[in-house]
């Protein structure tokens, strides 16, 4: 097997800009299955993170050119409405979002200056937006999705408010551009009225910004965090300053406190996270003391969340740095801590096997590299979109010579020609299927001229390209079969789309467990293929009639799906699957990187993420032994805490059953008995005893050799492509320089 490493495709990600989870903390309450973090990009992106099963990466709401994500605020709701999510960016606008479509259900215009700072209330049915022209505009929001009202705008100011924070419902703070701290009333016969006013120390060069406030309500405190690099508490009733530490070396740009307030961090351009801890003296009172400080980050941190449950505690923190470091509260001085790296677990390479073709888009670019040899590769294209939108998806047919690119508001083709060692390229020009299609989501070939749209609004669409009259007609519309939603917006949305080798089927799966079956060239009915417990984080077809399906929490199936007479429980499972999907290798369960592709090639499975590479050969069984060390069937531990992992409860399952029955009961989401383990296991040692197991062929492989990985593929016989983006190859802007102690 020839592996071709390629380090050239210079995919850059963007800044962490803002953070947010979608719940408040509550020590007494387990995290609820809906709990989500939103990761604002500074190209405008928004991704949403499920902090499940080593955190995935299930949504990008797609930015645009010149936009950025300044701040982010979800409201949760009761328990029957989903999480709203709004952002502001660089605007007078508060945009809020419908995650089903990727698109925003509003842009509401406050009527003042361009915000910086937005908070939501304890009640969550009213934002607060603090503006550069020295106003506080309070929006009502209690009206239900993409409804936003004016309330009030409170007394101006002439200083920007950079921060904003609640106080009951009832008192705004702001840290303001002129090193004051300001108080305004949102109720009562006062409101809008500022209610007192706090100095910070003053630099002696430039003026004082409080980059961030934060509030203790039962302490009845503000820790405000300025550019001189102090962290104070106040007090909120008499407006006093209680206590300053001069801990950092440069601007405090994030502070967030722990659920019980007993817990402050604090981080910013020094790179440094700092904590204090509330301790109480012999005399009963309180005071806050410096504890640690951890140095995770190689750059400006811009941004911090924490969320806490009766199980689980995480802080997140983002910035210049572009990945996302996950730690725990309880143990942030010595505790492990969790990177997520450039890749964002849903690939922007297309890679063209047959004539060595590599595409990378970004925003509103993309670059296509052509392989010559194991040593030399060239630049043949470059495309840049004049359109303002970032692009969603793109595919390359086979031959090479067409193009489709789609934001959510247009989806252009273009023609490929070769030309001297460079690709020409050519856009179609139909004015009859720019008026049909408004945007797409992805977009996939399944032939040489016939292409699948998925939409913003879920439909799928499939079209024709006439190369010769260069025009683009609409086929058919598929008709999709209706899927039940949950408390997430999206939770009925198709998160992944395949076609079969054969470009006869499509299989899609949605967020809520389901797989489904699409004739693409006949006229047979769409079926459901099976619903699982664990929803389908990657599946892939191993052959025209089988897929190979890879759940969120690493469990890997392969299903039949031949015809909807044959998805029935009893041969819904592949024998090998029937065999083995219940003893996988420890070392593939217990991964620390999320699984980010799959692709089959011969009678292997290939399955990667960002820093290792596997494969499963569905010829061979597994061996039941101590070297591979299986213990699927033991329930997951969370050692780390970084993650959250959930097993169903224990179900009985009486009498004998045999493997397919067993099987199927774990894809319902039911958990067997030991002894019912025991058995199979003992079943399946006796029957390989006999010589019926193939020796000559490795089951499984995996290796750590290549990292960070962003894509790999079939390129060829005996061949595939890894292509890597180093750490240190990435662009990055000069980071504060710390003292370095060399002993």
């Amino acid at each position: 097997m020839d592996i071709h490493r390629c380090r050239f495709v210079d995919y850059t990600p963007h800044t962490v800009t803002a953070t947010a989870f979608s719940h408040r903390s509550s020590l007494a309450k387990q995290a609820t299955n809906d709990l989500r973090l939103a990761v604002g990009r500074s190209n405008g992106d928004i991704e949403i993170w499920n902090p499940k099963y080593n955190w995935t990466h299930e949504l990008t709401l797609s930015g645009a050119r010149g936009r950025t994500v300044e701040g982010l605020c979800w409201a949760a709701g009761d328990s029957e409405e989903p999480a709203r999510l709004f952002s502001i960016g660089g605007s007078t606008y508060i945009t809020e979002w419908d995650l089903s479509t990727g698109k925003p259900v509003t842009n509401y215009d406050c009527n003042a200056g361009i915000i910086w700072s937005m908070a939501i209330n304890a009640s969550e049915n009213k934002l607060a937006v603090g503006c550069d022209d020295g106003s506080v505009v309070i929006v009502d929001i209690s009206g239900g999705l993409g409804s936003l009202e004016h309330d009030m705008i409170c007394q101006r100011q002439d200083a920007r408010v950079l921060s904003i924070k609640w106080y009951n419902d009832e008192i705004l703070v702001g840290g303001c551009a002129d090193g004051r701290i300001r108080e305004w009333s949102a109720n009562g016969e006062t409101k809008g009225r500022i209610l007192a006013t706090m100095r910070v120390d003053k630099s002696k060069t430039e003026s004082t910004l409080v980059w961030a406030i934060s509030i203790l309500p039962n302490k009845k405190q503000i820790v405000s965090g300025d550019s001189t690099g102090s962290v104070k508490f106040w007090d909120l009733e008499h407006f006093s300053l209680l206590q300053s530490f001069k801990v950092h070396d440069a601007d405090v740009l994030s502070i967030v406190s722990d659920a019980s307030e007993e817990k402050i961090f604090s981080a910013g351009v020094d790179r440094k996270i700092h904590q204090f801890n509330l301790i109480t003296t012999k005399s009963s009172t309180s005071k806050w003391v410096h504890n640690s400080n951890r140095l995770l980050h190689s750059n400006d941190i811009r941004s911090m969340s924490i969320f806490e449950s009766k199980a689980y505690n995480f802080l997140i923190s983002g910035g210049v740095e572009r990945s996302i470091v996950i730690q725990s509260v309880q143990h942030f001085q010595d505790g492990k801590y969790k990177k997520l790296l450039i890749n964002q677990q849903k690939p922007n390479v297309v890679v063209n096997m047959a004539h060595k073709l590599i595409a990378l888009w970004q925003d509103q670019s993309i670059k296509l590299w052509k392989v010559q040899d194991s040593t030399r590769h060239k630049l043949v294209s470059v495309i840049k979109l004049s359109d303002d939108d970032n692009i969603t998806s793109i595919d390359i047919n086979s031959r090479a010579d067409l193009l489709i690119v789609s934001t959510l508001n247009s989806v252009k083709a273009f023609r490929l020609t070769e030309d001297v060692g460079k690709l020409k390229i050519t856009k179609f020009r139909d004015e009859d299927f720019d008026s049909l299609i408004e945007g797409a989501k992805s977009v996939k070939f399944f032939g040489e001229e016939k292409f699948l749209i998925l939409t913003p609004g879920e439909e799928i669409y499939k079209f024709v390209i006439n190369t010769e009259d260069n025009t683009i007609t609409l086929d058919d519309e598929i008709e999709i079969l209706e899927s039940k939603k949950g408390r997430l917006q999206y939770s009925g949305c198709i998160n992944n789309w395949e076609v079969s080798p054969n470009k006869e089927k499509l299989i899609v799966s949605r967020f809520n467990g389901s797989i489904e079956a699409y004739p693409l060239n006949t006229e047979e009915d769409a079926y459901l293929v099976t619903k699982l417990s664990s929803y389908p984080h990657l599946l892939h077809f191993s052959s025209n009639d089988k897929i190979v399906v890879l759940t969120e929490d690493n469990k890997l199936y392969e299903f039949l799906v031949a015809t909807k007479n044959s998805t029935n429980t009893n041969n819904l499972l592949t024998p090998w699957s029937k065999r083995n999907s219940e003893f996988l290798p420890h070392q593939f369960l217990n991964l620390d990187d999320k699984p980010q592709g799959v692709f089959t090639k011969g009678s292997r499975v290939w399955i990667y993420g960002s820093t290792w590479l596997s494969f499963f050969d569905l010829s061979v069984n597994i061996p039941i032994n101590k070297v591979y060390k299986n213990t699927s069937n033991s329930k997951k531990r969370n050692r780390d805490g970084l993650t959250i992992n959930e097993d169903v409860g224990e179900t009985e399952v009486d009498g004998d059953l045999d493997i397919v029955d067993q099987t199927n009961a774990d894809i319902l989401g039911l958990s067997l008995k030991q002894s019912h383990i025991d058995r199979m296991r003992q079943q399946i040692q006796d029957t390989e005893s006999n010589g019926n197991s193939d020796e000559s062929k490795k089951p499984f492989w995996l290796t750590t050799k290549y990292r960070p990985i962003m894509k790999v593929e079939d390129f060829g016989e005996e061949e595939i492509v890894v292509i890597e983006r180093p750490q240190f190859a990435l662009p990055t802007t000069t980071a504060f320089s710390l003292p370095k102690l060399r002993i």
